[in-house]
């Protein structure tokens, strides 16, 4: 539990450094972009702080291409 709140107070510093920056230059789509990104990186690494299994993502295109590679040889064959 150390782990995410270490995360949540280095999220938090992120956030009160690059905000008012961005809130500044009114970069709206910017902004959005950036707590999108942030989200989906905290998500992760709270996961893995937790001991959470999470996926690689090249396990997802190695699951997408390698029907795709078979059914490529097999023709060529």
């Amino acid at each position: 539990m150390l782990g995410v709140l270490g995360l949540l107070i280095v999220c938090t510093l992120v956030i009160w450094f690059e905000v008012p920056k961005l809130r500044q230059k009114k970069a709206k789509k910017e902004l959005w972009l950036f707590y999108t990104v942030l989200a989906i990186g905290m998500v992760v690494s709270i996961c893995k702080a937790l001991g959470l299994n999470v996926p690689n993502p090249s396990d997802l295109s190695a699951a997408i291409f390698k029907p795709v590679s078979i059914f490529l040889l097999r023709l060529l064959s």
